[in-house]
């Protein structure tokens, strides 16, 4: 049975089931081609794009490894890197990502590269950098922000954390005595009104819904009814990308519609949450220095049960050391949503880099990176007996 007519025979119009999940796991793992082809329900790729299909920036639903070379390139997909202008609009040319492929007959948009330095301190600073630029230099006001795919495995559960419980953690963070004060963010809906910003580095989509189709969208040029543009995130300057043949037929309007995008988002949001070992001793050193007031082991969820991811959804400001060039609206240049640890013991073990480009190759260079808001828990870290400061670590490095 082809995978089309397996949707048709899951229905829309009903709740989802396991077929649905089969469904979603496979469009998950599917590597799109370019339009026209003889399949018709696998193209409209690009024409440009990062990616082929979801599984490959979430190999196995989780971080993918992203080699660089000694000359800064990148092998392997996974990193990606935003470009936005300080109003949040994308790049005059190249638009709100930097595509390194494209279908045959377009030029990349360039060579995705990074400038590793190693500080006096062991700990490693990286800066994207933009290689043979295929459409002329970027814009002088264009802000540059490298991110890593994150794990997906359990995420799911952040859109069931009540919004109320949020707002409660929000206020009594406020009343705190550290400086670890976060904030949630709020996103703007296609209907006007705003959310809580759940997903994303820094927060800026509410809901899985949301955060797959930015994926189809910028990652791959699929189109869905949240993105409804056939050429993806080309721009008015790229007139040739524009007129490629794209995906949408007079039967289908999106090349991603609801039919396809409901079972995606039904896959990754069943994806379980990583196991959490039982370790009484690291688990208290983790809140004594302060890392669970960002990280809280875990949240409610609206069907009374927890969600152990170890985040509090916020946007914490940790100091100009992590900071990109790329403010948004919402959100400054050195503010990041915690980022959840559940999953980190595999992050380590595929050595994909920690933080959200990657730069840390080990738990302790990823505390040593936060400043700002978390400056008290870091020289707390600091302070801890060298069987402390073991015991913590490894306590992180088994999430």
């Amino acid at each position: 049975m082809g995978l089309m007519a397996a949707v048709a025979m899951a229905g829309g119009a009903r709740a989802l089931d396991g077929l649905d999940l089969r469904i979603g796991k496979a469009l998950f793992d599917r590597a799109w081609v370019p339009a026209p082809s003889s399949t018709k329900a696998d193209d409209g790729l690009g024409p440009l794009f990062d990616a082929r299909s979801c599984a490959s920036c979430h190999p196995a639903d989780g971080r993918a490894k992203t080699l660089v070379d000694a000359n800064g390139h990148l092998d392997g997909r996974g990193m990606v890197l935003m470009l936005a202008q300080a109003d949040g609009s994308g790049d005059p040319v190249y638009g709100r990502r930097l595509q390194i492929d494209a279908v045959p007959g377009l030029k990349p948009e360039g060579v995705l590269a990074v400038q590793d330095t190693r500080l006096p301190d062991g700990r490693t600073a990286r800066a994207p950098l933009v290689e043979d630029p295929g459409y002329g230099p970027l814009a002088s006001g264009t802000g540059l922000s490298l991110r890593v795919a994150p794990d997906l495995r359990g995420r799911g559960l952040l859109e069931q954390v009540p919004e109320a419980a949020l707002v409660a953690l929000e206020k009594a963070q406020a009343k705190g005595p550290d400086a670890m004060h976060g904030r949630l963010r709020r996103v703007r809906l296609p209907d006007g009104t705003t959310a809580i910003g759940r997903y994303g580095w820094k927060a800026g989509q509410p809901n899985l819904n949301s955060q797959s189709s930015e994926a189809f969208f910028l990652d791959m040029g699929l189109s869905t009814p949240l993105h409804p543009e056939p050429w993806g995130d080309c721009t008015e300057a790229q007139a040739a990308c524009r007129n490629a043949p794209h995906g949408v037929t007079g039967e289908q309007e999106f090349e991603i519609p609801d039919s396809l995008l409901s079972r995606v988002v039904a896959y990754v949001a069943a994806l379980p949450v990583p196991e959490t070992p039982t370790d009484k001793r690291g688990a208290r050193l983790f809140a004594a220095t302060g890392c669970a007031a960002c990280h809280q082991p875990s949240l409610p969820t609206a069907q009374g049960g927890t969600a152990r991811l170890f985040t509090d959804l916020m946007l914490h400001d940790l100091g100009p050391g992590l900071a990109d060039t790329m403010p948004e609206p919402g959100a400054k240049a050195s503010e990041w949503r915690t980022a959840p640890l559940a999953g980190l013991s595999d992050a380590l073990a595929r050595d994909t880099g920690l933080l959200h480009d990657g730069r840390a190759r080990t738990v302790e260079e990823a505390i040593l990176w936060h400043g700002g808001q978390a400056e008290s828990a870091v020289a707390r870290f600091r302070s801890l007996p060298a069987g402390r400061k073991a015991a913590l670590l490894d306590y992180v490095s088994k999430l």
